[in-house]
């Protein structure tokens, strides 16, 4: 599943990211029916192209962010903390703090 084409293909369909969750959280997932699964384009300041590989929310408003890495680039913190902001950014209130306690990053990665 770390090949992007097969992970994209395969995140497509919302049931196969509920059993994702579910063999990585080793417990059922109540995502919204019908799950909520989104690929989220963004633009950085140098005009490169980002996108949330998997972004899912469940009935009890967690927010699971899922991506696949084949190769270690050395830029997993950076990007972790780019993606918090990303996600930080839609759940912002207006004038308020967003709730970051319910949000899991996980990153699929086939290196240490």
């Amino acid at each position: 599943m770390l090949d992007k084409f097969l992970f994209d293909e395969a995140m497509d369909d919302p049931e196969n990211v509920k059993t994702m969750l579910d063999i990585i959280l080793s417990k059922k997932t109540n995502l919204k029916h019908p799950p909520q699964t989104e690929k989220e384009q963004r633009t950085s300041t140098d005009n490169r192209q980002i996108r949330l590989d998997v972004y899912a929310m469940d009935e009890d408003d967690v927010i699971y962010e899922v991506e696949a890495q084949k190769e270690n680039t050395h830029n997993l913190l950076k990007r972790s903390r780019l993606y918090q902001g990303i996600i930080d950014s839609k759940l912002l209130p207006p004038g308020g703090i967003p709730r970051t306690d319910r949000t899991f990053e996980i990153y699929g990665t086939q290196y240490r």
